[in-house]
């Protein structure tokens, strides 16, 4: 994936790159030119000169040559030739580790995993210290769970648009699709980036040969107009969702970076335009956080226009890439913002695309993947983005995958990957199912059962109206959304004899579902016979968490008690509260050994949802020791070891609710429409965990 390389030229992602510098031996004219191109970033150009050297008689010169010929194949991503190259590096005397850690990822872009998993696990033994060996040896035996999985997007290469060249970045635009393309204007041009022997980056328009299906065959592309593409590197590019702005990636004359020895090197920087009802393009202005010293690139934009989600390599960062969120407040965009450690890591993360504004998707080195750059997804919650999924195959290969974007009914996009079954080093490709899928669950009538239930106000037990609900058999990626009448009544068509889970949600309510299993044969229709109750968010609402359970005189917490618990971390990710949890004992010991017990594990519960993401200030513990019996076993009653049980309880009662958010919370269930069949990866991992165990009740 060229664009990347040239967004990293200093390949400074692992540590400082080897400089084996030809000193203090004569070298030939062949390695002077190499090492000249070389030194200007000139890879492709750098090749065919160390190709002779390495054939050298000169041991000094052949091992050189060696070297530099694995980092140009690399740069180039031709991991085959790299690996070869590598190969007979590692073999050298006195080879620096560093070149077992690129040996691993060229065999990880190859798909070569135990080979990689060796190879970073010497890279480890030779340098203990780095966390890199670790992360990618473990990478590289973890992936191989993956490598079976079934297929969940249909993927075709866009022929029609794709060249033997370098297309990547799709942006759809009006009626059809911008990319870029290093693909040369014609071929007398000249003007070639050394880099890759191909073009500078250009802009090019396709529309689809039938209007109503963008995601099939297209027209050949066609150059974007000059005001979209200059002398240098144009793209990718994003547009505002009205088409009235765009903000695209390029480099200039002016933004050259002077590096030792007097070589430039062209970093990347956003610029933006005001488009008319014409096409017709403003004057570009500078992002105001462009820098002569650093890269700033990959915009897009929310669907107000008022944030940008980009990609820098900026200090302070995790490392390489890091992507950034800036405000439009007051016509003036505000200082950036690291999207955090969870997005974020030691590798790169670039090419954002901002889906509904609660849906990041980006490509990532650093997260768990296939070798080179994933596509990974992540959904916006309370507190910050979620952990980032994988969308893996199809989607994902071994080689580069990036440049994703959505159709606006978001039932597949497009995404660029430099996978070898394409037509150049980099290609265009279609997807459907990723968000979508056909519905198979809405069957006709006739031929399925007919399954209906109700959605109700828990304390009032008054019908809600457009109430969403999701039903999903636990063995199928899909999940359906129904919305409830006036009656609070949902229906729709399932399989005889099949499993489904079944949740309702509101906005100001807590969810509740179910887990049933309809009939068999014999019978037309079937009522859910538990109504789904949405307790309203309210203070001093309380949960007993049941199946919470202490040895005898002890509080830490059992691993059969981080269920319960991790539930609960759940519902106060999902909804903007602050809470109370207690813990209560019965009444047997002194009441003073009960009040510390009780407050004991009270703290130890507490401690342990602050472990796994509740903000501290957001929770305290509370023991009540035996002050607040449910019976009447109090001192000296008689009583069954039930009734004492249930006094030995712990508690969640909602002490505070910020306002602002109850009816915007990170999950929208009103941003769903009835009918919809949605694939189930849309949705945290833990959606429907809860709807699984009786481990939460409200009273």
């Amino acid at each position: 994936m060229q664009n990347f390389e040239f967004y990293h030229m200093k390949q400074i992602n692992i540590f400082l790159t080897i400089l084996l510098l030809a000193a203090g031996f004569q070298v030939s004219s062949q390695v002077k030119k190499a090492n000249r191109h070389f030194r200007l970033y000139e890879y492709a150009e750098a090749i065919p000169y160390y190709l002779k050297s390495a054939e050298s008689n000169n041991a000094d010169e052949k091992s050189l040559s060696t070297q530099r010929l694995a980092d140009c194949y690399r740069y180039t991503s031709n991991f085959a030739e790299a690996r070869k190259w590598y190969e007979k590096a590692v073999q050298l005397k006195n080879t620096d580790p560093v070149n077992y850690f690129y040996l691993g990822q060229v065999s990880r872009n190859l798909g070569m995993y135990e080979k990689a998993a060796d190879a970073f696990l010497t890279f480890k033994t030779l340098l203990p210290d780095s966390l890199n060996g670790e992360q990618y040896h473990r990478f590289s035996v973890d992936i191989q769970e993956w490598l079976d999985l079934p297929e969940q997007a249909r993927v075709e290469n866009i022929e029609s648009i794709n060249s033997k060249f370098s297309d990547f970045g799709p942006a759809l635009y009006k009626n059809g699709l911008v990319f870029t393309s290093d693909r040369r204007k014609d071929m007398l041009d000249k003007n070639v980036y050394g880099w890759t022997n191909f073009g500078f980056l250009n802009l090019y328009f396709a529309t689809p040969e039938y209007a109503e299906n963008i995601l099939g065959a297209m027209e050949e592309p066609q150059l974007m107009r000059s005001n979209f593409n200059q002398s240098y590197h144009d793209g990718p590019l994003c547009f505002s969702s009205d088409f009235s702005q765009v903000f695209i990636t390029r480099t200039t004359a002016q933004n050259a970076k002077k590096e030792e020895g007097r070589i430039k090197t062209y970093l990347l920087q956003i610029y933006s335009a005001s488009i008319d009802k014409n096409g017709e393009l403003s004057k570009y202005t500078a992002f105001p956080f462009n820098s002569n010293q650093y890269s700033v690139a990959h915009p897009s934009l929310s669907k107000s226009g008022e944030q940008i989600i980009f990609s820098s390599d900026m200090p302070g960062g995790f490392g390489g890439a890091d992507l950034y969120i800036s405000s439009l407040e007051n016509g003036k965009w505000t200082e950036p913002v690291n999207l955090g450690s969870q997005i974020n890591t030691a590798g790169n993360e670039v090419f954002p695309f901002w889906a509904e504004d609660s849906v990041l998707y980006f490509s990532s080195e650093g997260h768990l993947g296939y070798g080179g750059l994933d596509i990974f997804r992540s959904v916006l919650g309370e507190e910050g983005w979620l952990e980032p999924e994988n969308l893996k195959k199809p989607i994902n290969s071994s080689y580069d995958d990036f440049g994703i974007v959505l159709t606006k009914d978001q039932e597949g996009g497009f995404f660029s990957s430099n996978r070898p079954q394409g037509k150049g080093s980099d290609d265009i490709y279609a997807f459907q199912d990723l968000k979508r899928v056909p519905a198979k669950l809405a069957v006709p009538l006739n031929e399925k059962l007919l399954v209906s239930g109700f959605v109700k106000d828990k304390n009032t037990l008054e019908p809600l109206a457009m109430a969403t609900v999701f039903v999903s058999n636990p063995g199928s990626e899909e999940v359906l959304v129904l919305k409830t009448d006036e009656a609070g009544k949902y229906e729709t068509a399932l399989e005889y004899d099949q499993p489904y889970v079944v949740k309702a949600m509101k906005n100001g309510y807590i969810y509740d579902c179910t887990f049933l299993r309809t009939p068999t044969a014999g019978t037309e229709t079937f009522t859910v016979p538990q109504d789904l109750l949405l307790a309203r968010l309210a203070v001093d609402q309380v949960f007993t968490i049941n199946n919470i359970y202490y040895d005898l005189d002890k509080w830490y917490i059992r691993e059969d008690a981080q269920q319960p618990l991790d539930n609960l971390v759940r519902i106060m990710k999902q909804y903007p509260i602050s809470a109370e949890l207690s813990s209560h004992t019965d009444s047997r010991a002194s009441s003073a050994y009960n009040m510390e017990l009780s407050q004991k594990r009270a703290e130890a519960a507490v401690r342990y949802m602050v472990l796994q993401g509740v903000a501290p200030s957001r929770i305290s513990a509370k023991g009540y020791g035996e002050t607040k019996l449910v019976n009447q076993c109090a001192d000296g009653v008689p009583c069954s070891e039930e009734a004492h049980q249930a006094n030995r309880r712990t508690e969640f009662k909602i002490t505070a609710i910020d306002a602002r958010l109850v009816n915007g919370n990170a999950f929208n269930p009103d941003a769903f429409n009835a009918g919809d069949v949605i694939n189930i990866r849309l949705l945290d991992a833990t959606f429907f965990e809860n709807c699984l165990d009786n481990t939460i009740s409200f009273r």
